[in-house]
């Protein structure tokens, strides 16, 4: 009996023991990552941009893809936005990746011309493995008074300095803020690609002039 109780103290001890390792040693990498992708875009909308036929790269260990990249021309492939035309055309745009963390899966993201011209991310994260990415950003777009948040979604694959097959999502995750009858509805996204399929790296200062097509609109808002 002694010898039991023994035993089963020792095992007690153990377990206690491996439970306050797992605790101090802190969320698995993969779990930082979906955490930082559930706080950009809800999975309901996620769901929808991959129905769509948004490729998402999954893992851990993006490639570095800091850098300006120009996407151009900028085609509409798939969208549930009522009366959007495959294969129209959007505003050339730019996007900046700086201040890549390999730790936290953060990322500084900057687009021209895919909602306004400057979207600054309030909230990043970038995933993947090998050189396929997938860049997520949250954006607060404003006209006027009217605003809404939306997720910009990047994903491609590096090679070399470029970018290749990029193809962009963007959706409507918080219309609560005036944004009927300015920007798409929530719920709504659209999937555009490049269209030559090789997004080139750029100097960033020479993009400071880069503007919309005549008669173009950009991916956030009702045309």
């Amino acid at each position: 009996m002694k010898r039991t109780l023994a035993i089963s103290f020792l095992i007690s001890i153990v377990l206690f023991s491996c439970s306050k390792d797992d605790k101090a040693k802190g969320p698995s990498n993969e779990e930082i990552l979906t955490k930082k992708i559930a706080d950009i875009i809800p999975q309901k909308y996620l769901d929808t941009l991959k129905i769509l036929g948004l490729d998402v790269h999954q893992g851990v260990t993006p490639p570095n893809v800091e850098g300006t990249y120009h996407i151009a021309p900028n085609k509409l492939d798939t969208s549930n936005v009522p009366n959007d035309v495959p294969g129209s055309y959007f505003s050339n745009a730019t996007v900046t990746f700086s201040a890549q963390s390999a730790t936290d899966f953060s990322i500084h993201l900057i687009g021209k011309n895919f909602l306004s011209d400057a979207d600054t991310s309030i909230a990043t994260a970038i995933s993947g493995s090998g050189n396929d990415f997938t860049v997520y950003g949250k954006v607060k777009s404003v006209r006027g008074t009217h605003s809404a948040i939306f997720a910009l979604i990047f994903t491609g694959t590096k090679e070399g300095a470029n970018l290749k097959n990029v193809r962009v999502g963007i959706i409507n995750v918080d219309n609560s803020q005036g944004g009927t009858g300015i920007f798409i509805n929530e719920g709504l996204g659209r999937i555009a690609f490049d269209e030559d399929h090789v997004s080139e790296k750029v100097a960033e200062k020479t993009e400071s002039g880069e503007r919309k097509g005549a008669g173009l609109h950009t991916l956030g808002f009702i045309q």
